[in-house]
């Protein structure tokens, strides 16, 4: 099926518009309940005895009526119980089922009628446990079901799941010789249904496969028992054999398949079993259309929900109330507020907006569209509100920023007979802590099992995700520690909520904690908590452990391709790169936008120039992907690498998309290394127009200005350290013995043993204070002649001084690297046998046997 985008056009096709529908003849509601059987009986085991000495009394046989035309006054008169058996269905009919039973409790006498006619007023009303109890009863007085009366009988054991009767019925049917003949099927129908929906598939196979004749009930209760069992293969496997008999598949045998693969989440094959169906000429109905319409909202594929909703529109199909709530949940999911607002209208006119599954879906989606006032609106309207109501106006609030107005529902859902969930106080607690309340969110996360909630991994992931948010990554992790111990189980949710807030140098050996707590809990086979662990090892400098995880990825896709495309390319392995590209090739999976960036990066590092530019120019030809400001910016970089500036400088004269700080950050990067002031000053002027509060852009332009010795037209600022406050202060961090120490240029608190020790490294590798010149510009930190040490040497000297020599130094820092700090790196890293990992806002540095992974490109 294919998917156009939103936005989308008019929902709700004019009728006009639709092809002519003949009238259809009604059905039961049941007929599209699956009816089933089975086969080797259990042995009889309730007091529903039946033995051959049974004695019936002439009695309880049935009643059977005189002739017509016979004389005699005896017969004219019917007996009593006759009479009451009528009044009975009489009093069934009309909807006096009280009545009824009162008739029915006292008779003296009551045969196979009257307890058929007392058994089916019950059933028809759906009232199973009744027609059980009466079941067990008539037996008890020796009237023994017939084999009408025990296909009904058989369907309420279905319904109520009661095993043991069904069993014994099942076991009384055989003996008394309804299982064994071509007319038997409704009965073995029953059997097979009331093992299904006990969730006995292997008796109900055994039924199945004795069963002289199959119908259409038949095979789609078994169809329907495998696919309740997720025993999927199978079902596609009765399937044929239904066909291959001659039993061509019905609306019902199809519905059973679509709505069960896309309750599973497997929407891709239940589109293709919908095609199947049309070809087959079974035209869907509304409850095939729905099934997919909700399964497509369930997964989160809201676009395609809303493309399934037209798609059934344009067939003709009528929506009822459920189609419309979930297509108004999809508007929800993309905040379509036009077409949720038309589908809003359609429900009016239906009648259904006064439907809570549609009020609640309505609530949602004006809330998540941010019309606030129109979901509450909504919400007074719903005549009899649930629980799902109140945590959609709950949730509404909260969202907005409301959280007074949140707190205020919160609490008269008490005073209105609502008891709040679990989902109410996560709600709650969501809104308070992603709105900064953190105060007021754990109160109630401490608070709520003193109201009998119990807190449960969405309580959890809610905390932990909005400490992430909020930037506190260490409380993320206690959170994520004390969830362990109060023996709650994290989920993908919690793993993909925390990995991001450690995918950085210092917090190794967090990433690997957090990696055995995945690997404790069996979830490393979830696609995306591999895809997120490979990113989360390259970025904090562990290329081995992201190519490990990626190896025992057996399920990877296009992200997982990505994710160690990218890793080898931050880490200096250009050659790697390429090699994964032709491999994912060879894998039958396309690259994308961000493969073709990286593979044309990869090219720069290794001075391709050509076989970058080709896969530039080929890109939309070749893989479908439109060039945007992202494989601009990597073609720049990939011209400035070999020194090509002015052919990089055409490039984005001649785009024709307007160039972002990307762009002009990789122009001014090739300039800076290549000694370039005139296309420096260029791309910094540009940069400050796009970005005029940003005081590295400006420090910039304000010294290549002092190189130049013109003026410019931009904002003069201020770049001395004293007065700054102290993010702006060009600062780093780094890990010694799992314990994170910060540092910034300049720092008067750094002891003086350690600037000695810093002095005597120096002078020990022959580095003076002096610039090392080798043709670059230094326009993005000030000398340190000026400022003083700058951060990364304070932190590499205390690293050497006091970690052990087979641990890397992992070092952030917030400010590109100078050339002479690029050098004392690399001569550290030479004399002392030290691995040397620096990440700054350029690129991640490897330092290693006196190189950088960054070759002296940053």
């Amino acid at each position: 099926m294919e998917l156009v985008l939103p936005p989308f056009p008019s929902l709700l096709i004019k009728s006009h518009h639709l092809p002519p529908q003949l009238p259809s003849r009604p059905r039961h509601v049941r007929h599209q309940e699956p009816i089933m059987t089975l086969a080797q009986a259990p042995p009889f085991t309730l007091s529903l005895q039946e033995t051959g000495s049974v004695h019936v009394p002439h009695r309880a046989r049935p009643f059977q009526e005189p002739r017509a035309h016979q004389p005699s006054s005896s017969a004219r008169r019917e007996p009593r119980f006759v009479s009451e058996t009528k009044l009975i269905s009489f009093n069934s009919s009309a909807g006096r089922l009280g009545d009824a039973r009162t008739v029915f409790d006292g008779m003296s006498h009551r045969d196979l009628l009257t307890w058929s006619a007392m058994i089916g007023a019950y059933a028809t009303r759906g009232m199973f446990d009744e027609v059980l109890a009466l079941a067990v009863s008539m037996v008890r007085e020796g009237v023994l079901p017939d084999r009408f009366l025990i296909t009904r009988i058989l369907q309420a054991c279905a319904y109520a799941e009661d095993l043991e009767l069904g069993s014994a019925l099942h076991s009384m049917a055989i003996r008394r010789g309804f299982m064994g003949r071509v007319k038997d099927v409704p009965v073995g129908n029953s059997v097979l249904v009331m093992y299904v929906k006990c969730g006995e598939l292997g008796h109900a196979r055994g039924v199945f496969e004795k069963m002289r004749r199959r119908d259409l009930g038949t095979w789609n209760s078994m169809i329907f028992g495998c696919c309740r069992s997720c025993e999927w293969e199978e079902a596609r496997r009765l399937l044929e054999d239904m066909r291959h008999e001659g039993t061509e598949p019905g609306v019902v045998t199809w519905n059973t398949l679509i709505s069960s693969y896309a309750r599973c989440g497997d929407l891709d094959v239940a589109v293709e079993l919908l095609e199947q169906m049309e070809e087959s000429g079974v035209e869907p109905d509304v409850v095939t259309w729905t099934s997919l319409v909700s399964g497509f909202v369930h997964s989160d594929r809201g676009d395609e929900a809303l493309q399934c909703f037209i798609r059934m529109r344009l067939a003709g199909v009528e929506p009822n109330g459920m189609t419309i709530a979930c297509a108004i949940s999809a508007c929800a999911s993309l905040k379509l507020l036009g077409q949720g607002s038309e589908l809003h209208c359609h429900a009016i006119k239906i009648g259904s907006v006064n439907n809570v599954l549609s009020g609640n879906s309505l609530v949602d989606m004006y809330a998540k569209c941010g019309e606030i006032l129109a979901a509450c609106r909504i919400f007074n309207e719903i005549p009899e509100k649930d629980i799902f109501s109140w945590n959609s106006m709950v949730a509404g609030y909260a969202q907005a920023g409301y959280c007074g107005k949140a707190y205020e529902l919160f609490c008269k859902m008490e005073d209105y007979g609502i008891r709040r969930n679990v989902i109410t106080w996560n709600t709650m607690i969501s809104g308070y802590i992603r709105n900064g309340d953190d105060e007021r969110a754990f109160e109630l996360f401490q608070t709520m099992e003193g109201y009998g909630i119990k807190r449960d991994t969405a309580s959890w992931n809610i905390l932990i995700a909005g400490s992430v948010h909020n930037g506190y990554f260490d409380r993320a992790l206690r959170i994520f520690r004390q969830m362990q111990s109060a023996g709650m189980k994290p989920d993908y949710i919690t793993i993909l909520s925390i990995i991001p807030a450690f995918a950085n140098l210092v917090a190794a050996w967090k990433v690997r904690e957090i990696h055995a707590c995945i690997f404790h809990h069996n979830l490393e086979m979830d696609g995306k908590i591999a895809n997120a662990l490979i990113n989360a090892y390259s970025k904090s400098g562990d290329l081995a452990g992201a190519c490990s995880v990626f190896d025992r990825h057996s399920s990877r896709n296009i992200i997982s391709w990505n994710c160690i495309i990218v890793a080898h390319l931050i880490h200096g392995s250009p050659i790697q790169v390429l090699d994964h590209f032709f491999k994912m090739k060879q894998h039958g999976v396309l690259p994308d936008h961000t493969t073709l960036t990286a593979v044309i990066k990869a090219y720069g590092m290794e001075g391709m120039v050509s076989e970058g530019r080709e896969i530039f120019l080929s890109m939309d030809k070749v893989y479908n992907v439109t060039p945007d400001l992202d494989h601009y910016a990597a073609m720049v970089e990939l011209l400035g690498r070999s020194g090509r500036l002015q052919e990089a400088y055409e490039i984005i004269d001649g785009m024709p998309l307007t160039p972002n700080l990307t762009v002009w950050d990789a122009l001014l990067t090739s300039a800076i290394m290549h000694g370039n002031v005139r296309l420096a000053q260029l791309a910094a002027t540009e940069m400050s127009v796009i970005e005029p509060n940003d005081p590295r852009i400006q420090m910039v332009v304000s010294n290549l200005q002092d190189l130049a010795g013109k003026s410019f037209d931009v904002p003069k600022v201020t770049v001395h350290n004293k007065g700054r406050m102290l993010d702006e202060v060009e600062s780093c961090s780094v890990e010694i013995r799992n314990m994170v120490y910060f540092f910034s240029t300049g720092d008067n608190v750094a002891s003086e043993h350690l600037v000695a020790e810093l002095k005597l490294l120096m002078i020990q590798m022959g580095l003076s204070m002096s610039d090392i010149g080798n043709g670059t510009l230094e326009v993005e930190e000030e000398m340190e002649k000026v400022v003083g040490f700058h951060c990364e040497k304070l932190a590499i000297a205390l690293a050497i001084s006091d970690s052990p020599r087979f641990r890397s130094i992992r070092i952030i820092k917030t400010a590109r690297m100078c050339n002479h700090c690029h050098t004392f790196a690399k001569l550290v890293s030479e004399k002392y046998g030290r691995q040397i990992l620096i990440k700054d806002p350029r690129c991640l540095h490897k330092f290693e046997n006196g190189n950088c992974s960054c070759e002296d490109y940053w």
